[in-house]
């Protein structure tokens, strides 16, 4: 099964520069995600209510080859591209008006019981023959690199707004975090191109988060909660 839907980029989804923002990419993306699972009933609400479990992001790869502007037209589709005992991957692919390629994501999740907090199979929350994978519309690969703790270089607290309907941290909240390290002006000479974040941990509100700078060949970003790590980010430009 495929979900396609036409739209126009909304204001709502664009940077200061008038085009698709990194934020804006990751909500078009999460809620197409989620549409697509809904439809298959294997969304997060059917896997809380009816399997006693929950879908958490393990690791989201965006790439952007060309920008989208407001109010251009896109194709938007996203299917399930495979699936394993413990794995669910979920590409999701904007097209523009002459078909060509203005996004692309892979997103990897997992399910996890409510009660114990270990991984779930699959096959325990809906996902099997009713939801077969489509084949790839792209190659996409996930990054080898492993980000390096650097400095500290900010102190964050979860606010209400951050929380989602599984309440903990919602995924787009995180790359706000990171996007937020970066100067305006920074981002509309030197455009975001990619970015792939790994989650790792769960976070709620009122948490205190420490984000730090990474040692990498690229751009690199890492938070931690009282030592550990949360989740990380590599931006490419």
């Amino acid at each position: 099964m495929r979900l396609i839907k036409k739209d126009r980029l909304a204001a709502s989804s664009c940077g200061a520069d008038v085009k698709l923002s990194v934020e804006g990419a990751f909500r078009i993306v999460e809620d197409m995600v989620t549409e697509l699972m809904g439809d298959q009933h294997i969304d997060g609400v059917t896997c809380m209510r009816e399997y006693g479990g929950m879908w958490v992001f393990v690791r989201n790869r965006i790439e952007m080859p060309q920008p989208l502007a407001w109010m251009d037209e896109y194709t938007a589709t996203s299917y399930i591209s495979s699936f394993s005992k413990i794995r669910l991957y979920i590409d999701t692919v904007l097209q523009k008006a002459d078909g060509s390629i203005a996004l692309k994501s892979r997103l990897e999740l997992c399910a996890v019981d409510l009660e114990t907090g270990k991984i779930r199979k699959s096959e325990s929350v809906g996902v099997g023959e009713k939801t077969p994978a489509e084949e790839p519309m792209f190659e996409i690969a996930y990054t080898k690199e492993k980000p390096v703790r650097g400095d500290l270089i900010d102190e964050i607290t979860v606010r209400s707004a951050d929380i989602d309907y599984c309440h903990h941290t919602n995924n787009v909240a995180y790359v706000r975090y990171f996007v937020n390290q970066i100067g305006v002006d920074d981002l509309i000479e030197n455009p975001v191109k990619a970015i792939e974040v790994q989650y790792v941990a769960q976070t709620h509100e009122g948490d205190r988060l420490s984000m730090y700078h990474c040692d990498s060949e690229n751009e690199a970003y890492m938070i931690e909660k009282d030592g550990s790590k949360v989740v990380s980010c590599i931006i490419y430009r």
